[in-house]
Protein backbone atom coordinates (compact mmCIF):
# COMPACT_ATOMS: atom_id res chain seq x y z
CA UNK A 1 0.00 0.00 0.00
CA UNK A 2 1.47 3.41 -0.97
CA UNK A 3 2.58 5.62 1.92
CA UNK A 4 -0.13 8.19 1.11
CA UNK A 5 -2.88 5.58 1.46
CA UNK A 6 -1.21 4.10 4.55
CA UNK A 7 -1.15 7.53 6.20
CA UNK A 8 -4.76 8.13 5.21
CA UNK A 9 -5.80 4.76 6.60
CA UNK A 10 -4.14 5.55 9.93
CA UNK A 11 -5.87 8.95 10.02
CA UNK A 12 -9.33 7.51 9.34
CA UNK A 13 -8.86 4.74 11.90
CA UNK A 14 -7.70 7.31 14.47
CA UNK A 15 -10.75 9.38 13.58
CA UNK A 16 -13.05 6.38 14.10
CA UNK A 17 -11.37 5.75 17.46
CA UNK A 18 -12.10 9.36 18.46
CA UNK A 19 -15.72 9.09 17.36
CA UNK A 20 -15.94 5.78 19.22
CA UNK A 21 -15.14 7.53 22.50
CA UNK A 22 -18.24 9.76 22.25
CA UNK A 23 -20.73 7.47 23.98
CA UNK A 24 -18.20 6.58 26.68
CA UNK A 25 -17.46 10.23 27.45
CA UNK A 26 -21.20 10.97 27.52
CA UNK A 27 -21.71 8.25 30.12
CA UNK A 28 -18.78 9.53 32.19
CA UNK A 29 -20.21 13.04 31.88
CA UNK A 30 -23.51 11.92 33.39
CA UNK A 31 -21.59 10.31 36.26
CA UNK A 32 -19.75 13.63 36.77
CA UNK A 33 -23.05 15.50 37.06
CA UNK A 34 -23.29 16.99 33.55
CA UNK A 35 -26.72 17.33 31.94
CA UNK A 36 -27.28 16.23 28.35
CA UNK A 37 -27.88 19.75 27.02
CA UNK A 38 -25.04 21.13 29.15
CA UNK A 39 -22.55 18.58 27.84
CA UNK A 40 -23.64 19.06 24.23
CA UNK A 41 -23.58 22.87 24.46
CA UNK A 42 -20.07 22.80 25.92
CA UNK A 43 -18.93 20.20 23.39
CA UNK A 44 -20.12 22.05 20.30
CA UNK A 45 -19.25 25.54 21.55
CA UNK A 46 -15.61 24.63 22.15
CA UNK A 47 -15.52 22.59 18.94
CA UNK A 48 -17.01 25.47 16.92
CA UNK A 49 -14.30 27.84 18.13
CA UNK A 50 -11.59 25.30 17.31
CA UNK A 51 -12.98 24.32 13.90
CA UNK A 52 -13.55 27.94 12.83
CA UNK A 53 -9.97 28.78 13.81
CA UNK A 54 -8.68 25.75 11.89
CA UNK A 55 -10.75 26.63 8.83
CA UNK A 56 -9.41 30.20 8.78
CA UNK A 57 -5.84 28.97 9.33
CA UNK A 58 -6.04 26.53 6.41
CA UNK A 59 -7.54 29.09 4.06
CA UNK A 60 -11.14 27.84 4.09
CA UNK A 61 -12.81 31.01 5.33
CA UNK A 62 -16.51 30.13 5.90
CA UNK A 63 -17.45 33.76 5.22
CA UNK A 64 -16.48 33.26 1.59
CA UNK A 65 -19.34 30.82 1.14
CA UNK A 66 -22.48 32.00 -0.61
CA UNK A 67 -25.33 33.17 1.58
CA UNK A 68 -27.60 30.28 0.61
CA UNK A 69 -24.78 27.81 1.38
CA UNK A 70 -24.20 29.36 4.81
CA UNK A 71 -27.90 29.22 5.61
CA UNK A 72 -28.19 25.60 4.49
CA UNK A 73 -25.11 24.51 6.48
CA UNK A 74 -26.23 26.38 9.61
CA UNK A 75 -29.64 24.72 9.32
CA UNK A 76 -28.01 21.30 8.93
CA UNK A 77 -26.18 21.85 12.20
CA UNK A 78 -28.91 23.69 14.11
CA UNK A 79 -31.68 21.24 13.15
CA UNK A 80 -30.35 17.96 11.77
CA UNK A 81 -27.11 17.49 13.69
CA UNK A 82 -28.67 18.95 16.84
CA UNK A 83 -31.66 16.57 16.75
CA UNK A 84 -29.48 13.54 16.00
CA UNK A 85 -26.99 14.32 18.78
CA UNK A 86 -29.71 15.12 21.33
CA UNK A 87 -31.63 11.89 20.77
CA UNK A 88 -28.35 9.94 20.91
CA UNK A 89 -27.28 11.55 24.19
CA UNK A 90 -30.71 11.21 25.80
CA UNK A 91 -30.79 7.51 24.89
CA UNK A 92 -27.41 7.11 26.59
CA UNK A 93 -28.87 8.29 29.90
CA UNK A 94 -30.71 4.97 30.28
CA UNK A 95 -29.33 2.49 27.78
CA UNK A 96 -25.87 0.85 27.68
CA UNK A 97 -23.40 2.67 25.43
CA UNK A 98 -22.69 -0.50 23.45
CA UNK A 99 -26.40 -0.98 22.64
CA UNK A 100 -26.94 2.64 21.58
CA UNK A 101 -23.95 2.74 19.23
CA UNK A 102 -24.89 -0.56 17.58
CA UNK A 103 -28.45 0.66 17.01
CA UNK A 104 -27.03 3.90 15.59
CA UNK A 105 -25.10 1.93 12.99
CA UNK A 106 -28.22 0.85 11.13
CA UNK A 107 -27.95 4.26 9.40
CA UNK A 108 -25.99 3.05 6.31
CA UNK A 109 -28.81 0.61 5.54
CA UNK A 110 -31.38 3.34 6.20
CA UNK A 111 -29.57 5.60 3.71
CA UNK A 112 -29.80 2.87 1.06
CA UNK A 113 -33.50 2.33 1.84
CA UNK A 114 -34.31 6.05 1.83
CA UNK A 115 -32.41 6.51 -1.43
CA UNK A 116 -34.53 3.77 -3.02
CA UNK A 117 -37.83 5.05 -1.61
CA UNK A 118 -37.43 8.79 -2.10
CA UNK A 119 -34.68 9.28 -4.69
CA UNK A 120 -35.46 6.24 -6.89
CA UNK A 121 -31.94 4.89 -6.64
CA UNK A 122 -31.23 1.29 -7.61
CA UNK A 123 -30.72 -1.32 -4.92
CA UNK A 124 -28.37 -4.24 -5.62
CA UNK A 125 -28.69 -7.77 -4.27
CA UNK A 126 -25.86 -6.97 -1.83
CA UNK A 127 -27.85 -4.00 -0.55
CA UNK A 128 -30.91 -6.22 -0.03
CA UNK A 129 -28.85 -8.69 1.98
CA UNK A 130 -27.43 -5.82 4.04
CA UNK A 131 -30.89 -4.36 4.67
CA UNK A 132 -32.23 -7.72 5.83
CA UNK A 133 -29.22 -8.29 8.11
CA UNK A 134 -29.36 -4.76 9.51
CA UNK A 135 -33.03 -4.86 10.45
CA UNK A 136 -32.81 -8.42 11.78
CA UNK A 137 -29.91 -7.24 13.94
CA UNK A 138 -31.94 -4.26 15.14
CA UNK A 139 -34.81 -6.54 16.20
CA UNK A 140 -32.37 -8.76 18.11
CA UNK A 141 -30.72 -5.78 19.81
CA UNK A 142 -34.03 -4.20 20.84
CA UNK A 143 -35.55 -7.54 21.80
CA UNK A 144 -32.89 -8.01 24.46
CA UNK A 145 -33.57 -4.67 26.16
CA UNK A 146 -35.90 -4.20 29.12
CA UNK A 147 -39.43 -2.97 28.48
CA UNK A 148 -39.19 -0.10 30.97
CA UNK A 149 -36.56 1.50 28.74
CA UNK A 150 -39.04 1.84 25.86
CA UNK A 151 -38.69 5.61 25.54
CA UNK A 152 -34.91 5.36 25.51
CA UNK A 153 -35.15 2.74 22.76
CA UNK A 154 -37.35 5.05 20.71
CA UNK A 155 -34.76 7.81 21.07
CA UNK A 156 -31.93 5.40 20.19
CA UNK A 157 -33.73 4.37 16.99
CA UNK A 158 -34.73 7.98 16.19
CA UNK A 159 -31.06 9.02 16.15
CA UNK A 160 -30.00 7.02 13.02
CA UNK A 161 -33.32 7.86 11.33
CA UNK A 162 -32.62 11.57 11.76
CA UNK A 163 -29.01 11.07 10.69
CA UNK A 164 -30.21 9.42 7.49
CA UNK A 165 -32.15 12.56 6.57
CA UNK A 166 -29.13 14.66 7.52
CA UNK A 167 -26.90 12.65 5.16
CA UNK A 168 -29.31 12.86 2.23
CA UNK A 169 -29.60 16.63 2.64
CA UNK A 170 -25.86 16.91 3.12
CA UNK A 171 -25.18 15.11 -0.19
CA UNK A 172 -26.56 18.06 -2.10
CA UNK A 173 -25.14 20.81 0.08
CA UNK A 174 -21.65 19.40 0.75
CA UNK A 175 -20.89 18.68 -2.90
CA UNK A 176 -20.28 22.35 -3.65
CA UNK A 177 -18.44 23.61 -0.54
CA UNK A 178 -15.00 23.03 1.06
CA UNK A 179 -15.31 20.24 3.64
CA UNK A 180 -13.51 21.96 6.53
CA UNK A 181 -15.36 25.27 6.14
CA UNK A 182 -18.66 23.39 5.87
CA UNK A 183 -17.94 21.34 8.99
CA UNK A 184 -17.08 24.49 10.94
CA UNK A 185 -20.38 26.11 9.96
CA UNK A 186 -22.40 22.97 10.74
CA UNK A 187 -20.81 22.66 14.18
CA UNK A 188 -21.45 26.36 14.80
CA UNK A 189 -25.13 25.84 13.96
CA UNK A 190 -25.30 22.92 16.39
CA UNK A 191 -23.54 24.99 19.06
CA UNK A 192 -26.10 27.78 18.73
CA UNK A 193 -29.02 25.35 19.07
CA UNK A 194 -27.56 23.55 22.07
CA UNK A 195 -26.73 26.79 23.87
CA UNK A 196 -30.37 27.87 23.40
CA UNK A 197 -31.65 24.47 24.59
CA UNK A 198 -29.31 24.52 27.59
CA UNK A 199 -30.49 28.02 28.51
CA UNK A 200 -34.16 26.99 28.26
CA UNK A 201 -33.57 23.94 30.48
CA UNK A 202 -31.38 25.88 32.96
CA UNK A 203 -28.30 23.86 32.00
CA UNK A 204 -26.27 26.66 30.42
CA UNK A 205 -23.55 26.56 33.06
CA UNK A 206 -19.90 25.66 33.35
CA UNK A 207 -19.06 22.21 34.79
CA UNK A 208 -19.08 22.29 38.57
CA UNK A 209 -16.37 19.67 39.20
CA UNK A 210 -12.90 18.81 37.84
CA UNK A 211 -14.30 15.54 36.48
CA UNK A 212 -17.02 17.49 34.70
CA UNK A 213 -14.44 19.82 33.13
CA UNK A 214 -12.28 16.88 32.03
CA UNK A 215 -15.21 15.16 30.33
CA UNK A 216 -16.50 18.39 28.73
CA UNK A 217 -13.09 19.22 27.25
CA UNK A 218 -12.67 15.59 26.18
CA UNK A 219 -16.02 15.69 24.36
CA UNK A 220 -14.99 18.79 22.44
CA UNK A 221 -11.49 17.49 21.67
CA UNK A 222 -11.54 13.74 20.90
CA UNK A 223 -14.89 12.81 19.27
CA UNK A 224 -15.36 16.22 17.71
CA UNK A 225 -12.35 18.39 16.73
CA UNK A 226 -9.71 15.68 16.38
CA UNK A 227 -12.05 13.05 14.93
CA UNK A 228 -13.49 15.41 12.31
CA UNK A 229 -10.09 16.91 11.40
CA UNK A 230 -8.41 13.51 11.04
CA UNK A 231 -11.28 12.19 8.93
CA UNK A 232 -11.16 15.21 6.61
CA UNK A 233 -7.38 14.85 6.33
CA UNK A 234 -7.54 11.13 5.59
CA UNK A 235 -10.49 11.32 3.20
CA UNK A 236 -8.61 12.51 0.08
CA UNK A 237 -5.84 9.98 0.71
CA UNK A 238 -8.06 6.87 0.74
CA UNK A 239 -11.27 7.98 -1.00
CA UNK A 240 -14.79 8.28 0.35
CA UNK A 241 -15.76 4.61 -0.03
CA UNK A 242 -12.71 3.24 1.77
CA UNK A 243 -13.01 5.93 4.46
CA UNK A 244 -16.61 4.88 5.09
CA UNK A 245 -15.58 1.23 5.35
CA UNK A 246 -12.71 2.00 7.73
CA UNK A 247 -15.09 4.04 9.89
CA UNK A 248 -16.88 0.85 10.91
CA UNK A 249 -14.06 0.60 13.45
CA UNK A 250 -16.00 3.19 15.52
CA UNK A 251 -18.68 0.90 17.04
CA UNK A 252 -16.03 -1.73 17.75
CA UNK A 253 -14.11 0.86 19.81
CA UNK A 254 -17.27 1.95 21.64
CA UNK A 255 -18.32 -1.59 22.52
CA UNK A 256 -14.81 -2.50 23.66
CA UNK A 257 -14.46 0.60 25.86
CA UNK A 258 -17.99 0.13 27.22
CA UNK A 259 -17.19 -3.42 28.33
CA UNK A 260 -13.85 -2.46 29.90
CA UNK A 261 -14.68 0.95 31.43
CA UNK A 262 -18.43 0.84 32.03
CA UNK A 263 -19.03 -2.85 32.63
CA UNK A 264 -21.54 -3.17 29.77
CA UNK A 265 -22.81 -6.66 29.12
CA UNK A 266 -24.91 -7.69 26.11
CA UNK A 267 -26.91 -10.90 25.95
CA UNK A 268 -25.98 -13.54 23.38
CA UNK A 269 -28.95 -12.52 21.24
CA UNK A 270 -27.81 -8.88 21.34
CA UNK A 271 -24.22 -9.83 20.49
CA UNK A 272 -25.49 -11.72 17.44
CA UNK A 273 -27.72 -8.77 16.54
CA UNK A 274 -24.80 -6.36 16.83
CA UNK A 275 -22.70 -8.63 14.61
CA UNK A 276 -25.46 -8.59 11.96
CA UNK A 277 -25.60 -4.79 12.06
CA UNK A 278 -21.83 -4.51 11.59
CA UNK A 279 -21.83 -7.08 8.79
CA UNK A 280 -24.56 -5.06 7.07
CA UNK A 281 -22.45 -1.90 7.35
CA UNK A 282 -19.45 -3.65 5.79
CA UNK A 283 -21.61 -5.02 2.96
CA UNK A 284 -23.18 -1.61 2.23
CA UNK A 285 -19.85 0.21 2.28
CA UNK A 286 -18.12 -2.60 0.42
CA UNK A 287 -20.70 -2.40 -2.37
CA UNK A 288 -19.64 1.22 -2.84
CA UNK A 289 -15.93 0.41 -2.57
CA UNK A 290 -15.85 -2.20 -5.31
CA UNK A 291 -18.24 -0.41 -7.63
CA UNK A 292 -16.56 0.68 -10.89
CA UNK A 293 -15.13 4.16 -10.54
CA UNK A 294 -15.63 4.29 -6.76
CA UNK A 295 -11.97 5.08 -6.07
CA UNK A 296 -12.39 8.47 -7.68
Amino acid sequence: MPSRQLTGTAMVLASATGFGSLAILAKLGYRAGLGAQQALAFRFLLAAVGMLALAFFLGQNPMRLKRNQLVALLAMGAIGYCAQSLTYFLALRSLPASLVVLIAYIYPSLVVLAGWLFLHRSVSSKHLVALAASFAGLVMLVGGAHFQLAWALILAIASPVIYTGYILVGERVMGTVPALAASAVIITGAAISFCVLAAITNQLALPATPDGWAVAVGLALFPTMLAISLFLAGLPRVGAARAALLSTWEPVVTVGLAVVLLGDRLSLVQVLGGALVLIAVVVVQGAQLWRPGASA
